[in-house]
């Protein structure tokens, strides 16, 4: 008779490292909001005001919806460009920390005015998110 490979209770005892596991993989989700303390925005029927987008900042906004977070990167004026609240890397949602976007799951950096990378494991820079400008309100252009 041959001896399994995988005994009973080598298999019973695999549970609980699986289910940490899995814990910790689902930590580092996209749908995780990890935008630590910065809250972002939340935009209501999907538009912010304009006056809620500092000048020369770059401000973390939910718009809701499929992929809510958007970093707006704004100048003076209308001048606003956007960026994906999620790192290229995983897909975890970014958090504002001093002067770059982190990703809190496996800790790559980007610039908030350009969403280059600064530091890895992300080796592809933020996409651009369309937006629209009108009538004092920032939305996103679908």
């Amino acid at each position: 008779m041959e001896r399994p490979c995988l005994s009973r209770r080598r298999a019973l005892g695999m549970v609980p490292l699986t289910a940490a596991g899995m814990g910790a993989l689902a930590a580092c989700g996209p749908e995780d909001e990890g935008f630590g303390d910065a809250n972002p925005v939340r935009a209501e029927d999907g538009a912010i005001s304009l006056d809620d987008v500092p000048e020369n900042q770059t401000t973390l906004v939910n718009f809701g919806g499929q992929q809510p977070f958007v970093a707006l990167v704004r100048g003076t004026g209308e001048d606003i460009t956007a960026f994906s609240g999620y790192c290229t890397h995983n897909g975890c949602a970014l958090a504002k920390e001093q002067d770059e976007l982190h990703c809190p799951c496996h800790g790559s950096g980007f610039d908030p005015s350009t969403g280059e990378v600064l530091r890895g494991p992300a080796s592809t820079h933020l996409p651009t998110v369309p937006i629209v400008v009108e009538n004092n309100t920032v939305r996103r252009d679908r």
